[in-house]
């Protein structure tokens, strides 16, 4: 059996930890893996080659997966993916402007690389800092734009993620209002955040259900790969995409990445779909009992 299993470009997180299983150097189990990177939001074209069966596996975010489920797509969640922890996603401003503290945003223009406002931002800047949501305006430009309109006041903040953080985070120029991760916690007490999740196809793991623990064992075997060969794979991800070589290996420690499903993610998970019900993400509660294979 050959299965086709989609997640994000130029997400150096994501391409390191499947650069084995790309490349063949790990092999799962009684079937093959092809890996395909298709492109980040807006596009939904890891839900759509999912539904659609052109991808039997997919990366995708929690919340389009808990929204597609509810819709009626046969798919299922296999486990968690990517865990934002206190760093790799947060909301950057000019270290010598106006705005010094999160209660300075109201009525002013955030730029993100999501098309319209940023989901999970808009939640805690509301919930937890107490800023009236309606005021915010929000621009959708790609991810390696973001700092540099920052720095011509093209914007007033920038969600910066990942190898983006990163530059962030070392710019003198530039500060972090709050991660998303610490923000969350102070929320919630939960000192993780969902963001990325393996979903299947029905029919497959239906037909085959000895494949998700096979297909985790490789994911977590591309993984531990990619821990031990980090300077190797960055350099070959820049043969594909621009970016500075400290940052992808910085960066690439951020997320926690673990392949499970555990009680404590699913309280996690819980305590997002309050979240996306408060942002209009998703009319309601998602039966998480169903909707991940066993």
């Amino acid at each position: 059996m050959h299965l086709t299993f989609a997640h994000y470009r130029n997400r150096f997180c994501m391409y390191r930890t499947y650069y084995a299983l790309a490349k063949g150097l790990v092999k799962p189990d009684g079937f093959s893996v092809s890996v395909i990177e298709v492109p980040d939001p807006p596009s939904h074209a890891h839900e759509e080659g999912l539904i659609g069966g052109d991808v039997q596996i997919a990366n995708l975010y929690l919340a389009g997966f808990l929204r597609r489920r509810l819709e009626g797509a046969p798919i299922l969640g296999l486990a968690t993916e990517w865990k934002s922890t206190s760093k790799g996603n947060g909301l950057f401003v000019l270290k010598d402007g106006p705005i010094k503290k999160p209660e300075d945003l109201a009525g002013r223009l955030i730029a993100t690389q999501h098309q319209g406002p940023h989901m999970v931002h808009r939640f805690l800047l509301k919930r937890r800092y107490g800023v009236d949501d309606s005021t915010l305006r929000w621009g959708s430009h790609p991810q390696e734009e973001l700092l540099g309109m920052l720095m011509e006041k093209k914007v007033d903040a920038v969600v910066l993620i990942d190898q983006f953080f990163f530059h962030g985070e070392m710019d003198s120029r530039v500060s972090c209002l709050y991660t998303d991760g610490d923000a969350w916690k102070s929320l919630f007490g939960f000192s993780e955040f969902i963001k990325h999740m393996i979903a299947v196809r029905e029919s497959v793991i239906k037909e085959h259900p000895e494949l998700r623990e096979n297909l985790l064992k490789a994911f977590r075997a591309s993984f531990a790969y990619s821990e031990n060969h980090l300077e190797e794979i960055a350099d070959k991800f820049l043969e594909q995409y621009p970016g500075d070589r400290d940052a992808l290996i910085a960066s690439a420690r951020y997320p926690k990445i673990e392949f499970t499903f555990t009680e404590v993610e699913r309280k996690m998970a819980e305590a997002q779909m309050e979240m996306l019900i408060a942002t209009d993400q998703l009319p309601r509660r998602v039966d998480l009992s169903s909707a991940f294979v066993k």
